[in-house]
């Protein structure tokens, strides 16, 4: 899935936030006086901003002030109008000051300004948190291996943590099993490797190839597994995935038809999984799991035992 809609970003939310590998944010750190500058890439609705801001005041980040960066005007706006509402829910005070949000908390208080970029063109337009903290939510398996190069060196220069969440990396998992559930998952990933917008994408290998980037420019790197496990309680979640996965697959199919030496697999036998997969949602039987990657870096991260490294999972 590449939906930056946001009926699918709302969609998402709740089994995001399960699956985040939130011991993580532990290995963060902000500055003397207790603030962190944080630059959000391809913010959208701003889910990523209210997740992480009171996991980062918990650890000490009492100042907070961030900058969410996207290309789209209206998910800027939605931002500004869900962290407001979240705030008010929460039982924080919002205050606004020209264009930012002010969010006050107990222990902890966050600026938030939005920035509209064409991340794909425009990184160096960028004012890089220097010794603070750039994160993305669901953003590297989008990217192409010459943008997150470009991406690290930006980052590594400004001495920034890193805080990449929720990267695709191809596992998926599907219950009850059908016959063709792996060439469905095989096209997919196929496609996930065409052009989002930032070049040919790494799709499922983006997260461990940025993990091993960030370990050649001297970070330490600590990554864990965050999978969505979506249950038989997630039906509208389930269905706009395998919609997602049934125009994806057919895509990928038809292009690779085209290719000499390539047994066909065509639009009626992935339209025929496509039922069988609705049915199971239907009848309350189906399960799926998504394998995603979390991973912290930074250039005196400590020591990173306990938590697993990029070598492991």
């Amino acid at each position: 899935m590449s939906d930056f809609s946001d009926t699918w970003l709302a969609l998402r939310t709740a089994a995001d936030s399960r699956a985040r590998a939130d011991a993580l944010v532990s290995r963060l750190r902000c500055d003397t006086a207790n603030r962190i500058d944080v630059l959000d890439l391809g913010c959208g609705t701003g889910a990523n901003l209210r997740h992480l801001a009171p996991l980062l005041g918990a650890i000490g980040a009492r100042d907070q002030h961030w900058i969410c960066a996207d290309y789209d005007a209206a998910l800027l706006q939605r931002l500004r109008e869900r962290t407001a509402a979240w705030a008010s829910a929460s039982g924080h005070q919002l205050m606004l000051e020209g264009q930012r949000l002010r969010i006050d908390a107990e222990g902890w208080r966050c600026r938030v300004e939005t920035r509209r970029v064409d991340l794909s063109t425009d990184l160096t337009r960028l004012n890089w948190p220097v010794g603070g903290l750039v994160t993305a939510s669901a953003l590297l398996d989008l990217a192409s291996a010459r943008w997150l190069d470009d991406l690290l060196g930006h980052c590594h220069a400004a001495g920034c943590q890193l805080l990449f969440t929720l990267s695709y990396d191809g596992r998926c998992v599907t219950e009850p099993a059908h016959a063709d559930d792996a060439t469905v998952i095989e096209l997919v990933n196929r496609h996930q490797r065409t052009d989002k917008g930032f070049g040919p994408a790494l799709g499922p290998a983006a997260a461990a190839t940025v993990e091993a980037g960030c370990a050649a420019l001297g970070y330490q790197v600590v990554a864990a597994d965050s999978d969505w496990r979506i249950g038989p309680d997630q039906p509208a979640l389930q269905r706009a995935l395998i919609d997602g996965w049934r125009d994806a697959a057919r895509e990928m199919a038809e292009r690779l038809a085209l290719a000499p030496g390539l047994e066909p697999f065509g639009a009626g036998r992935i339209d025929g999984w496509y039922a069988a997969r609705i049915g199971m949602i239907d009848a309350a039987t189906s399960r799926i799991q998504v394998g995603h990657r979390d991973m912290v870096a930074a250039i005196d991260a400590g020591d990173v035992e306990g938590l697993g490294s990029s070598a492991s999972r």
